[in-house]
């Protein structure tokens, strides 16, 4: 346990392991890593989740009392934050925990969403904007529309094609109105932050040419053109003999 551990417990705080969750290495050695229950000083517990929630934890962190209750005073972390610090986790092992891949595909995913400008990817029901410009990126989402908020913010949603009104749709920010290929690389770091989650997919695979086991990002090219070679179980090494 680290530091930020050692102040919340200070404040009152204790913590409770849970269900195991997964193993990970960690500095050579096999960290078990279960969920993480909170006690308040006031007997309330919560689960934390496997994320990046922001989460605080109120009590006297300045000598005054009197705004221990207010949300004016207290520690202000996120989730992952206490897991990482509660195991003593480095970056690679917090990556796994939280998202399911390793650093490296995290910072790819990460380094893709700002070269196209997406800031949020979410599903919800529709919202409504004066549509820019719309095409069809199949994908199984079909029909895409876009446009600006009134507070300056791009959007990109999926029609709804739904025959009830207030049926999920799926919705993009942007940093800028997107275009068709913007669109797509998002959607393709969507896709892959969810197999990774959910287990479809591993990172490493081996080649179907040269038998060889290989990193999705060890593929050379663009995210669409990594994802396609990807899918075929291929690395590239055909073609770049060519």
């Amino acid at each position: 346990m680290g530091k930020l551990i050692e102040e919340l417990k200070k404040m009152g705080y204790s913590f409770q392991e849970g269900n195991p969750l997964l193993t990970l290495p960690v500095d050579g050695k096999t960290v078990q890593i279960n969920e993480l229950r909170v006690h308040s000083p006031e007997g309330q517990i919560i689960l934390l989740k496997r994320d990046m929630t922001p989460m605080l934890f109120p009590g006297d962190t300045d000598g005054h009392p009197d705004n221990d209750n207010t949300g004016d005073d207290g520690i202000r972390t996120t989730c992952g934050a206490v897991y990482q610090d509660y195991y003593k986790l480095d970056e690679e092992a917090t990556s796994m925990l939280l998202y399911s891949h390793s650093l490296r595909t995290h910072k790819y995913l990460n380094q893709e969403r700002q070269r196209i400008g997406l800031t949020s990817i979410k599903e919800g029901t529709p919202e409504s904007f004066f549509v820019l410009d719309e095409f069809n990126v199949g994908m199984g989402v079909g029909l895409i529309e876009t446009g600006r908020y009134a507070d300056g913010r791009f959007v990109a949603q999926s029609a709804n094609q739904s025959l009830y009104e207030d049926a999920d749709v799926l919705r993009m920010h942007f940093d800028h109105l997107p275009d068709q290929r913007d669109v797509e690389d998002a959607l393709i770091i969507r896709k892959m932050e969810r197999d990774f989650r959910l287990g479809r997919h591993r990172e490493t695979f081996t080649c179907g040419d040269c038998q060889q086991t290989r990193h999705w990002l060890d593929i050379p090219g663009t995210i669409q053109e990594k994802l396609a070679l990807r899918m075929m179980r291929k690395c590239g090494c055909v073609s770049q003999k060519k």
